[in-house]
């Protein structure tokens, strides 16, 4: 597994595509394809941007905290046809548990946890860019 960091949100010039980008420390970036809700979960998440009430995101978090479980990371486990498949490594008591969860909600979950996010060597491999013009393109979450 190889830490990341959630860069930014690129968004078409139709604003009709809108892609999660992710870097390594050596620079590649992986695209993720994410639709507009997704895009402002993720967004809300990042900036610490409080609703009136609660987004599903926000639950999830607080449900957690009750519970005294905390995300330990965020892993993007593999590319399966076109589909990131991803899982959320909770903690409590010592005891880690693996949920899956499509990489979206994953990292909207992370953007409000601050928790460390691990893309798989080979998924990072095959489908990052690497430099300016790009040497593959990004499948949908």
């Amino acid at each position: 597994m190889v830490r990341v960091e959630l860069e930014d949100i690129a968004v078409s010039a139709d604003e009709n595509q809108f892609l999660v980008l992710l870097r390594s420390e050596k620079g590649e970036l992986l695209p993720i394809q994410i639709d507009a809700l997704q895009a402002i979960a993720i967004a809300a998440g990042r900036s610490a941007e409080k609703t009136e009430r609660p987004l599903t995101h926000d639950l999830l978090v607080s449900v957690l905290e009750m519970l005294g479980a905390t995300v330990a990371r965020v892993e993007i486990t593999d590319l399966i046809e076109g589909t990131f498949f991803s899982m959320l490594v909770l903690e409590r008591s010592g005891v880690q548990f693996d949920v899956d969860a499509r990489p979206s909600d994953a990292l909207a979950v992370a953007a409000r946890t601050q928790a460390p996010i691990f893309v798989a060597e080979h998924v990072l491999e095959e489908n990052s860019l690497r430099d300016e013009f790009g040497s593959s393109g990004g499948a949908e979450a």
